[in-house]
């Protein structure tokens, strides 16, 4: 007889998920071919998670506390803390992706994350902090920098396979790009 694991469907579900929001969106993902892919009935679907958007939410939450506990900032790193994010987008190139339907699909619904919200105000207080110890240039506030940062780190994963081609294709190449702008934009 086969036992039920409803926190291994739940993973499984998710994984499944993120598949399909990464290459279709909210609008575009179907949740029966989530349920295929899991491996169980589109109704199971429903039962966990309710909606389409409560999945997405579900994925996009299980994004954020990864990626934030996987990449906690290193303020007097800065170069270093962007290389990680870097090899982040790398790893889990669906990220960028779900980040990007995040954007487009649930911008003006009034949904806010709170880990996103504390972590980037978390990070801003390190970057003043380094900056208030002269370990990092204060030429930017603290907000702008860590944008830069991230977006240093993302620039890679959100241009168009048209853009990227004109670079090599190495990732350690990418990633000395990557760090190296950090550190020239905080020295």
């Amino acid at each position: 007889m086969a036992t039920r694991n409803p926190a291994a469907k739940r993973r499984q579900l998710l994984e499944a998920a993120l598949a399909e929001f990464a290459a279709h969106g909210i609008a575009g993902a179907r949740m029966d071919r989530i349920a295929t892919r899991a491996q169980c009935s589109a109704g199971l679907v429903y039962t966990y998670f309710g909606s389409k958007d409560d999945l997405f939410d579900a994925v996009f939450d299980t994004i954020v506390e990864r990626t934030l506990t996987e990449t906690p900032i290193t303020a007097d790193d800065l170069p270093g803390y962007a290389g990680r994010l870097f090899d982040g987008y790398a790893a889990y190139p669906e990220v960028p992706r779900i980040s990007a339907w995040y954007r487009l699909e649930r911008a003006g619904t009034g949904r806010t994350i709170q880990a996103i919200t504390d972590s980037a105000k978390g990070k801003v207080d390190a970057i003043r902090a380094a900056q208030e110890a002269g370990t990092v240039s204060d030429r930017f506030e603290p907000e702008q920098l860590l944008m830069m940062v991230v977006s240093l780190a993302s620039m890679w994963s959100a241009q168009t396979v048209e853009m990227i081609a004109v670079a090599p294709d190495d990732q350690a190449y990418r990633r000395a790009t990557v760090t190296e702008a950090v550190r020239k934009l905080i020295s």
